[in-house]
């Protein structure tokens, strides 16, 4: 009883004692939701019409670069989106028997005073599946975690069995679009930051007569870009 009491006590100064940090500042910098048409500050891809909106890509072996200059002063940096995972991924194995890779996807986070001279940059890298799991076949993904961790496909997805993108070739196109809602949170300082979000994406089989359909076969868009700094 004794020891049961000395516990309760202990736990109760460690909550009392430990306190999280008050944000001072948590400001939103930049919005955007394609639907103006609006590519500020970006760099690379087009805006093109999914699930009744506008969003930007699809991508394939492609990304592209958002740049915010005149931060101000800050502590962290949080990115919110939507992802849409189009197609055929095939999460950490493509299961080839020789030279396999990852469906990857990534975030390149640069930020410093001057990031084209002197910048930090980390990484968030994942992969996605929209493959079938059964018990004897089961293309696993990383996502929510960074690869090559494994969860099962379409772990921590919003919405699946969204419209395909691609119909030119019946071989191709893959499942249905599985939407996600991403948000990560990087440490960050300095007057600028510099994001890339890009795909590795592997796809030696997406060829049909000698014709490529590796765009029609994987892709991504985004849509629903939020940035906001923090400070604590």
């Amino acid at each position: 009883m004794k020891k049961v009491l000395l516990i309760a006590i202990i736990n109760l100064l460690i909550y009392n004692s430990c306190k999280y940090p008050e944000m001072d500042l948590n400001e939103l910098i930049y919005e955007n939701d394609f639907e103006n048409e609006n590519m500020d500050e970006i760099d690379g891809g087009g805006i093109s019409y999914f699930n009744e909106t506008n969003v930007i890509g699809d991508f394939n072996n492609d990304g592209f670069n958002l740049n915010l200059n005149d931060i101000g002063e800050h502590d962290y940096i949080t990115i919110s989106f939507d992802l849409y995972i189009h197609g055929s991924w095939d999460g950490n194995s493509n299961r080839f028997p020789e030279n396999d890779k990852a469906d990857k996807w990534n975030i390149e986070f640069n930020h410093g005073v001057d990031y084209l001279n002197d910048s930090s940059i980390d990484f968030f890298s994942t992969t996605f599946s929209n493959s079938p799991c059964f018990s004897d076949y089961c293309l696993k993904q990383s996502y929510p975690e960074s690869y090559p961790y494994e969860n099962t496909p379409k772990s921590s997805a919003f919405k699946t069995d969204l419209e395909k993108i691609c119909f030119s070739n019946p071989r191709f196109g893959g499942p249905s679009t599985t939407l996600y809602k991403v948000e990560k949170t990087f440490r960050s300082g300095g007057n600028s930051v510099l994001i890339r979000f890009y795909d590795e994406l592997y796809q030696p089989n997406a060829i049909s007569q000698g014709v490529q359909y590796f765009k029609c076969d994987e892709s991504w868009s985004m849509d629903n870009i939020k940035i906001r700094k923090i400070k604590i």
